[in-house]
Order: C-alpha cells, then structure tokens, then sequence
C-alpha cells in the first residue's frame, strides 16, 4: 500500500524555471565583452507574486497572482504550474537520451540503451504505424473468437491482462497486510474504462451526458475498426451496460482509502467459492502466475458480481467487451492509426481533461519509455542530471524532518506514553530512499523490436507483469523502487515503511543550491515533511512499524486522533474548487494531513537547522520565515481547466492547488505571526485544526 505525493504532472516530469536555474558562480563573459555578475540564486520568484493580493487574505493568490496572470495553459495540457514545468524540462532531459540511444549513441555504461532506443524509435515511427492499419489490431482481435464458455473467458482475461490491459478486475502481487515481509496475490476490483464508478452511478445531468458522450465514443471507435454500424451501436450498448453493472458493485475511491475496509484474505478454495462459474486453473496459467496459496479481495461484492454476471452474459457480449478494452489500451498507447488516437482525444477532451492539442508525440514517446523501461532510462539520467552529493544533501534534510517529527512526539499533549513510545519506534523505523536504487533493474530478457511498437508494447507490459507476479510467495524485497529517477514525485509506503524521493524531483525548484535554507525548507521540506506525515495520516497510522495492519494507538489517544482528523475533513469540504463543486473532505483526508503536518514539520526543521547562526539575508524584503512560506506555497502556482478540476474533485485524493496552500496555512499561528495576520482575517481560521 503507497500513498504518493502527486504532483501536477503523471509519473515523468520536468521544467525550466529561469528563477531557479540561474547559473552559480562568478562573473561570466557577455556577448558585449563586459563582464555582467549573475543574480544571486533565491529560489523565490518575485515575478510569481501579486503584490496587490493580501497575504492574509488569500496567501495563493499573494504568492503565485502574478505567475497565473502571466502563463497561460499550453494547448496540450489539462493543467500547467511549477512541477509541470519541472517535468517538461525532465522530460525534454529524457528526450535527448532517447534519440541518442535510438540513433545507437548511447554510453557505454548503459547496458540497456539498445533495448530503450528500439523502443523509443518504434514508439516514434508513426508512420510505420499507419502502414500497419489495423493488421495487428485484427490478429489480437481474431484471438477472442475462441472465447464461447468459462474456461476460454478466464484464459482470454489472463492473456489480455498479461498484456497490461486491466479487464474484469486487476491482479497482482501485493504486500500481506498481517505479515508485511511476504507477498501475496491481490485481486482488486477493476475493468471500467471511465476514470471512476460514479460516472456510471451518478445521476446528474453533467454525468448523464458524459454516459450519452462515452456511448457514442464507443461506437465511433468500433466503427473507425471495422466494425459495421449496427453492431457497433449494439456492441456499444452491451459494452456500456456491462461495465456499468461491474461499477455498482466497486466501493468509492473514499472506500478503499480504508485499508481495514479492503483487506479480506481467501484460500484458493475461498477464492474460487467467491466466483463459482469463473475458470481460475485458466486465468493463472495464461496470465503467467503460479497458482498462489493465499489471497486479499479488496471489494467481495465485486467478485460476487463477477460471479452473477458470468452466469447471465452471453458469449458475444463478453467478446464485445474484450475487444473494447484490447483497443482502447492500444489507442492509450497510441501504437494504432491517428484516426484512432484524434478520437480518444477528443472524448477525452470534451469531458475530462478540456486539453486543445493532442501531446506531441515525442512527449508521449519520453513518458512511454520512462513507464515500461524507467530503470533502464533512469541510469543515463542520474549520471547526467543528479550530481553526486545530491544524495548527501537530501538526506541531511530528510533526517533533519525526522528529527523534527522525534521533538514533537516528546511534546504531544493528547498523546499518553505507550502509544507515544509506539509512534517513536516507527518513526525510528522509517527507510528512506533518495535519488535511485542501489540496483537496477535487469532487462536482458526483455525482447524489443524497432519494427513493431505494438509488438514492443506488448512484450514490455508482459515483462512487467510477470516480474511482479514472481513476487507472489516469496519474501519481500526491500530494494525495490515503485517510481523511477526521473520521476516528479515522491510517494510514502505504509507497508514498507519507507519514504522515496526519486531524482527527478530533486532538482531546482525544490531544491535550489546557494537559495536560503528557508526556500529549500518551504519547497522539498515540505515534501519530505508530507510523505513523513503520511505515515501517520488516516491511513498510515494503521499500520505499525513493521508495515503490518495493527491497532497500536490507545483507544483514547485514536478517538482524539479521529477527533481532530474530523476538523480537517470538515474544513476541506467547504472548499469550492468550480462552479459549485466541492473539495471531498474524506477523499483527501489524508493529503490534506499530510500538507498540514509536512509544514510544521518543515518549518520546525528550518529552524532548528539555524540555531546558533545568524538570520539568513532577506530576499525581496522578505523575511527568511515569509521566504520559507512563499517557496510552500509558489510550487502549487498553477492554472486548471474547468474540466480537469471537475475529474479531479472524482478522482484525486489531492486537493486543488489553491487549498494545498491556503488550506494548511490558514491553521498555521507560525504563518499568521510572519506576515501580520490577525483574528478575523480569512488566512485565520476560527476553528483551527491541528493533528500533528
């Protein structure tokens, strides 16, 4: 179980901020032949404020007015900020390394390159990809006419799933929830293709019309594959029915943030009783799994639903669906024809996302790469981009978070000694991974061919899956990574009691060297303080210092918890993020304590990294404190379009950017009494919450 920090970009990002990546170092040669002295690097950008928004009345828009007032959205994105920027940059780093490996430039070091510059160069042949039509489509298409009865739908479900398309459910090795140090199987409620069950469910006009506009997508797409109009239409149909009945039996997304509500262990007798009718024998051999001994159901209901409509779906309908979900994982990919993929883009567009262009491909072909290959690409990345005492220095920072957490963990008040000597010896616990793994992946039986990008996709994604379905029954291993180096991100496990800071986040905006050590404190303190936090959060406190699912709190210390966990879910779901849509205050209970606690924690740890030296130099007449805050709340600056903030308010245990900033600070005296606010100023709240 891993709770990330999500940052505005999906797994591989980067940006060039001009703030932040001025040169260090002495006078440098003009083109005028006068020497001209670089500006000292802040890390603050002083363009990005609005000095005519009050701080005290709305810190985002003080902070980050003057950046939204001077960016526009880029016509390929469904949002733009300062962590898209540092991903495009990351991402424009990665583009370089994969042309010079398709071009079979890469460095000796690299033992891997052939196999990413293949990748990269099928990925990017789109014209090769026209060539093709649909022949490879048809001949993965032709494989489901053998599906007439149990066994043939669970081998079908197998084999696509092998191939990394979630269909019926999702299955995977996963982390035993009573023993956090072996690996068991995970069956996972799945196979929807809307980004959420409520937009199956829910029966307001903007989901209807998004159920009228995915009906119609449907249909469209299966006729762009050859399939003729009246059985597209009721293919469609059956298709969409089907799925909808599979959504009545998911739990939310609020749901399955339980991790008491989603751990349900079975034998291979109980599993096979919760969906008699479906072919288990079959599915493991074709997915490529070992039958396991023992399993979790997340959802039961959903396996009882499974069971039911296994008994009433006619053959057709199952090969429709199957065929549906094979085609829409390929056009995700893009490994079909443009026709295929303008036509994603716009349902996509029209309804979720509200994007102008379709991302270029090269883009599309960087975070492909990164996604199926990330430690092989990440190698060249590292050695290029993540200077050698980068380690050295994100640690010292880390530790001085923790140490931070260790002092106020002496000083709870409504925390009583023996969950307190718990809580220590999980915080004592806690691994911390930082920049890349100590060893890379081995992809040297992995077979990829310049003349296919979908037979590439296919055997990466088949590579993939049974390299973690070999995980099931053996003992955990602790040196794995679940983000790669170049990522923009950074992600806390409960069961693995771990935190992880991937290079790719490690870099100028959030850790800017020469700025005060206020900025760097506000930008990766504050990360590092978060993703700490999550282990106490809703969530992770849960589970004890070993990762296993415990109750270790008193049952007096856990109603004070819940108590003032409930303030934050209250405080949060008064936020407006459109229109009339609000924050959903359990969605994003545990991100929204995380903020809060991460600053705390990062301010705290500022200070006591500053005892017994003198005040650090004011940037822009600011404070070293108000720097501290202005660098928290400048990396959420960004902009949305209406449709993005509307999908994520679904779908994202994240909140908005503007109440990431002005949620947690508004319960913060440390940010009132640094920049004047007062009893009755909006940046105050009257019932303040505090949980760490």
């Amino acid at each position: 179980m891993r709770t990330r920090l999500l940052l505005l970009t999906p797994a591989l990002a980067a940006t060039a901020l001009g703030l932040v990546l001025a040169c260090a170092g002495g006078p440098q040669p003009a083109g005028d032949g006068q020497a001209h002295v670089q500006p000292p690097i802040t890390g603050i950008d002083l363009a990005a404020i609005d000095p005519g928004a009050k701080p005290c009345e709305d810190f985002y828009a003080f902070a980050c007015g003057g950046w939204i007032a001077n960016h526009e959205i880029p016509p390929d994105k469904a949002r733009w900020g300062m962590f898209d920027q540092l991903g495009e940059r990351n991402l424009g780093l990665l583009r370089e390394l994969l042309e010079e490996a398709a071009a079979g430039k890469s460095a000796p070091e690299d033992v891997f390159g052939q196999k990413v510059g293949d990748f990269y160069a099928a990925c990017m042949d789109e014209a090769g990809i026209e060539r093709s039509g649909l022949a490879e489509l048809q001949a993965e298409w032709a494989k489901l006419e053998a599906v007439q009865d149990p066994a043939s739908l669970a081998a079908a479900v197998g084999r696509i799933q092998r191939s990394g398309v979630g269909v019926l459910f999702n299955f995977g090795a996963m982390q035993d929830f009573e023993d956090s140090r072996r690996m068991i199987a995970g069956v996972f409620q799945g196979g929807l293709s809307l980004p959420d069950r409520d937009y199956y469910l829910k029966d307001d006009p903007k989901n209807a019309q998004i159920r009228k506009s995915y009906l119609a997508y449907l249909e469209a797409m299966l006729g762009l594959a050859g399939v003729p109009q009246a059985r597209a239409s009721e293919e469609a149909r059956a298709v969409f029915e089907l799925e909808r009945a599979m959504a009545e039996s998911h739990w939310s997304r609020t749901e399955m943030r339980d991790p008491q509500k989603i751990f349900h262990p079975l034998d291979r007798a109980g599993l096979e009783g919760q969906t008699p009718g479906f072919d288990w024998p079959s599915y493991f051999q074709a997915v490529g799994a070992v039958p396991p001994e023992r399993f979790n159901a997340s959802t039961p209901q959903a396996l009882a639903r499974l069971a039911e409509l296994l008994g009433k779906t006619p053959p057709e309908t199952w090969r429709a669906y199957l065929r549906w979900h094979v085609l829409r994982g390929l056009v995700r990919s893009r490994a079909l024809p443009r026709a295929f993929v303008d036509r994603a883009f716009a349902f996509s567009s029209e309804n979720f996302t509200g994007a102008k262009e379709l991302e270029p491909r090269w883009k599309h072909c960087a975070d492909l790469s990164d996604s199926l290959l990330g430690e092989a690409v990440g190698q060249a990345f590292v050695r290029r981009h993540f200077a050698g005492d980068a380690k050295d220095k994100a640690l010292a920072l880390i530790r001085g978070v923790q140490r931070a957490q260790g002092e106020n963990l002496k000083s709870l008040p409504w925390m009583d000694a023996a969950t307190r000597t718990k809580a220590s010896e999980k915080l004592a616990a806690i691994d911390n991974k930082i920049g890349y793994p100590d060893t890379w992946r081995d992809y040297s039986a992995l077979e990829i061919t310049r003349s296919s990008l979908l037979r590439s996709l296919l055997a990466a994604m088949a590579f993939e899956t049974q390299r973690d379905l070999d995980k099931i029954g053996k003992p955990v291993d602790r040196r794995e990574w679940f983000m790669s180096a170049p990522t923009v991100n950074a992600y806390y496990s409960a069961q693995l009691n771990e935190m992880v800071f991937p290079a790719g986040i490690l870099q100028p905006m959030f850790y800017t060297p020469g700025a005060n050590d206020a900025v760097n404190h506000g930008a990766i303190g504050f990360v590092m303080g978060h993703e700490l936090t999550h282990g106490f959060d809703d969530e992770g406190r849960k589970f004890d210092a070993q990762g296993n699912l415990a109750e270790w709190w008193s049952p007096s210390v856990a109603q004070e918890f819940e108590q003032r966990a409930a303030c934050i879910e209250r405080q949060y779901g008064e936020y407006v993020v459109v229109d009339d849509l609000r924050l959903n205050g359990k969605l994003t209970l545990g991100e929204n304590i995380a903020d809060l606690g991460g600053l705390e924690l990062a301010l705290a740890a500022y200070r006591a990294s500053r005892a017994g030296l003198p005040p650090e130099p004011a940037v822009g007449g600011y404070t070293p404190e108000q720097q501290f805050f202005l660098a928290a709340g400048q990396v959420w600056c960004a902009r949305t379009r209406p449709e993005e903030a509307r999908n994520r308010v679904v779908t994202d245990p994240h909140s908005s950017p503007r109440w990431r900033v002005n949620g947690p600070l508004s319960n913060m005296p440390d940010f009132a009494a640094a920049f004047g606010c007062q009893a009755g100023d909006a940046m105050v709240r009257a019932e303040r919450c505090e949980v760490w």
